[in-house]
C-alpha cells in the first residue's frame, strides 16, 4: 500500500503542472485583467499601460507567464495611483515558493481573499452533503427493498421532480414561500440573504435561520440523484446469487440488507463521494448568488467578472489538488469495502 500510495503521488505531481498550465492558459483568455486598473480616478494612457503589462510579464508567451507565475517575476506586482503614476508593490516569489499574487482588485493577497470565503462556504456546503448523503443512504435503500411500493413510486416520482428542476427555480420559489408568503401568514419569515441579521451578534442562532433554505435547496437537488443512485446500485445487489443463499439460510432481511447487500452496494457510492467531494471547496454558484452567501462560489464569479486572475488561479489550483487528493483517498476506502481489492 504505501509503494501504491508513492507511485499515485509522483504521479500526480507532473498531472497537476499539466492541470494548471491549460486551467492558466484558458484563464489568461477571459477578459482584460488591466481593465480593473482602469477604476483609479486617472485611467493609465497607452505608454502606461504598456509598461503595466510589461512588469506584469502580459506581454510574453502564454508558457513564459506560466514560468513567471510558478517561479516568481522581479516586476510582478505593480498598481496605478489616483494620479495614473507607477508604483512597485515588490517582487512576487511564485506560487512554487508559496507566493500565490495580489488580487488585481482588491490588492490583498489572493490567499487572503480565499481564507476570507472558504469558511462561510464550509459552513453551507458540508451540512447539505452530510444530509444529502445520511438521507440518500436511508431512503435510497428503503425504497430499493421495498420496490414497486406506494413509497417506491412516490420517492421516483419526486427524484425525477427535483432532479429535473433548476436550482435557481427552487431557489426563488423557497424565498417567495417562506420568505414573502410566511409575512402575509402572519408566520415568521425566514431571513432571504446573508449569512447574519445586521447589528446582531454573529452566533450560531443568528446563523442558523439564514442557513434553512440554501442548504434546502442544496439537499433537494443532490438527493434526488443520490436516491435515484443509490437505489439502482442495491437493486443490482440484491439479485445476486449470494444475496439469495443467506435468505435461504434463514438470515434476517435487516441482516442480508445492512451486512452483505449495503456493503457492497457502497463501491460505487464511494466513487461518487470522492468525486463530489472536491468540489464542495468551490461552494454553489448559483444558490450563494440568490441568497447573497459570501462564499467561494460568489467569489469565483466576481473574481469572474473582473479578471481577477490571482484570485482564479488560487481557486481552480485548490480544486485541482482536492480532486487528486480525494481520488488517492477514495481508492485507499476501496481496500477497507472490499478485501479482494489490493493495491501494489
Amino acid at each position: 500500500m504505501i509503494k501504491y500510495i508513492t507511485r499515485r503521488i509522483l504521479q500526480s505531481i507532473p498531472l497537476l503542472f499539466l492541470i494548471t498550465f491549460v486551467l492558466f492558459a484558458l484563464m489568461n483568455g477571459i477578459g482584460d485583467p488591466l481593465a480593473v486598473y482602469g477604476e483609479a480616478r486617472n485611467k493609465p494612457n497607452p505608454q502606461q499601460r504598456m509598461e503595466i503589462m510589461r512588469r506584469l510579464g502580459l506581454d510574453q508567451p502564454i508558457y513564459v507567464q506560466y514560468v513567471y507565475w510558478l517561479i516568481g517575476n522581479d516586476w510582478a506586482q505593480v498598481d496605478v495611483r489616483g494620479d495614473g503614476t507607477l508604483m512597485e508593490l515588490g517582487r512576487r516569489k511564485g506560487v512554487l515558493r508559496g507566493d500565490f499574487g495580489m488580487s488585481f482588485r482588491t490588492r490583498q493577497p489572493a490567499t487572503q481573499r480565499i481564507s476570507e470565503r472558504l469558511p462561510n462556504t464550509l459552513i453551507l456546503m458540508i451540512p447539505s452533503y452530510v444530509l444529502t448523503v445520511l438521507l440518500a443512504l436511508a431512503i435510497g435503500v428503503y425504497s430499493a427493498v421495498r420496490q414497486y411500493s406506494f413509497f417506491d413510486n412516490l420517492v421516483s416520482g419526486m427524484s425525477f421532480f427535483f432532479y429535473s428542476m433548476p436550482i435557481f427555480f427552487i431557489a426563488l420559489m423557497c424565498i417567495y414561500i417562506f420568505g414573502v408568503q410566511f409575512q402575509r401568514w402572519g408566520l415568521q419569515p425566514l431571513p432571504i440573504g446573508g449569512m447574519y441579521d445586521p447589528g446582531k451578534t454573529r452566533n450560531f442562532a443568528n446563523l442558523l435561520p439564514h442557513l434553512v433554505m440554501p442548504v434546502f435547496c442544496l439537499v433537494a437537488i443532490q438527493l434526488a440523484g443520490y436516491v435515484r443512485f443509490i437505489r439502482s446500485s442495491m437493486l443490482e445487489v440484491l439479485g445476486q446469487d449470494y444475496i439469495r443463499t443467506a435468505r435461504s439460510k434463514g438470515m434476517r432481511e435487516q441482516r442480508v440488507v445492512r451486512r452483505h447487500a449495503l456493503k457492497n452496494a457502497a463501491l460505487p457510492l464511494i466513487t461518487l463521494i470522492g468525486l463530489d467531494i472536491p468540489f464542495l471547496l468551490a461552494g454553489a454558484v448559483v444558490t450563494e448568488q440568490i441568497f447573497s452567501w459570501p462564499g467561494m462560489g460568489a467569489l469565483f464569479i466576481e473574481s469572474l467578472t473582473y479578471s481577477d486572475f490571482p484570485v482564479l488561479m488560487v481557486i481552480l489550483l485548490l480544486l485541482s489538488i482536492a480532486v487528486v487528493f480525494f481520488q488517492l483517498l477514495t481508492d485507499i476506502v476501496y481496500t477497507w469495502f472490499d478485501p479482494r481489492i489490493r493495491f501494489n
